[in-house]
């Protein structure tokens, strides 16, 4: 008896893909039917009993099915991971983080381009200044992306004729141009924050899509800040450029948000125009800051260099 016990355990610890698969479509199953039950009077018999019935093995098979998406993570994992090593691109994607940033940039220099033609669109339907400050400012960054990572494709070309420290003086003219680039787009950036102030413009989202922006806008911040430390482990300079230019991104896409949320949910009482004229002026002493540091290292690396202490 303890035999056949133990030998049912080790069969729900490790059960073979067709049992697993049946558990995931019963657990969905179930759970729509749950759904389904909670939309209708189901306190009525003989409804209510196919109801808890129905909540019943929903929780019962959900717990199993997360167990099991737990349990085969890591053969999931090592799977792919097999997959990725064995091609060229995937590989490179998974072992050189350079590579990775850049790849993920170009995502990054998409989306600037069709939020900036957006908020462009935006600003001749509506004569907004707001919104027309706004499409200057992420074409703006777009270009600032496209240009950095048109250096990373030349560098990969020819790499293997560039001189080092030739290579490394390019790289601090980058980051010093790329410094000097965002402390001039703040100018477009004051001025939006400006016309929103003095105009009371803000982002509206309609319906649930503010929630999911707001997980998005979150995302992006914390993903900003925990790859400019990588970046600086790193050491690669355009990686901090790149990374640099994201968490400025990243920051005015907080600042849009509250403009909405504060649209949104407030009931009249808040001064919401000064929540957004402090935010505002925080973000874009942000911008300025992170762009005066960017020429401040650029020089100092640049000097380092050619006193030949790189």
């Amino acid at each position: 008896m303890n035999d056949k016990f133990y030998k049912f355990l080790e069969k729900l610890k490790y059960p073979p893909l067709k049992i697993r698969l049946l558990v995931y479509a019963l657990s969905l199953l179930s759970a729509i039917g749950a759904l389904l039950m909670l939309l209708v009077d189901f306190t009525t018999f003989p409804l209510s009993i196919v109801a808890y019935t129905l909540f019943g093995i929903a929780g019962v098979t959900l717990s199993y099915a997360v167990y099991l998406v737990v349990k085969f993570i890591p053969t999931a994992k090592s799977v792919v991971v097999n997959f990725m090593e064995r091609h060229d691109f995937t590989y490179l994607l998974l072992k050189n983080y350079g590579f990775r940033t850049v790849i993920f940039a170009i995502g990054s220099f998409a989306m600037s381009v069709i939020f900036g033609a957006f908020n462009g669109v935006m600003g001749v339907l509506n004569r907004s200044i707001w919104y027309g400050a706004l499409s200057a400012y992420y074409i703006a960054l777009a270009f600032l992306r496209g240009g950095i990572l048109t250096y990373h494709k030349r560098k990969v070309g020819k790499n293997s004729q560039l001189d080092v420290e030739r290579d490394e003086l390019t790289k601090a003219k980058i980051v010093r141009n790329s410094g000097i680039i965002l402390l001039v787009l703040n100018v477009a950036l004051s001025s939006a924050i400006a016309q929103m102030i003095f105009s009371d413009a803000h982002f509206m989202y309609f319906g649930w899509t503010i929630f999911a922006y707001a997980a998005y806008a979150f995302f992006k911040m914390t993903m900003a800040i925990i790859n400019i430390f990588k970046a600086n482990r790193h050491g690669d300079l355009t990686i901090k450029a790149i990374r640099s230019v994201n968490l400025t991104d990243a920051t005015v896409s907080i600042l849009a948000l509250q403009t909405a949320l504060l649209a949104t949910f407030s009931v009249g009482t808040e001064n919401v125009s000064l929540f957004n004229t402090l935010t505002g002026i925080v973000v874009s002493a942000f911008s300025i800051g992170i762009g005066i540091y960017m020429i401040l290292f650029a020089n100092k690396h640049k000097r380092n260099i050619q006193n030949g202490q790189i």
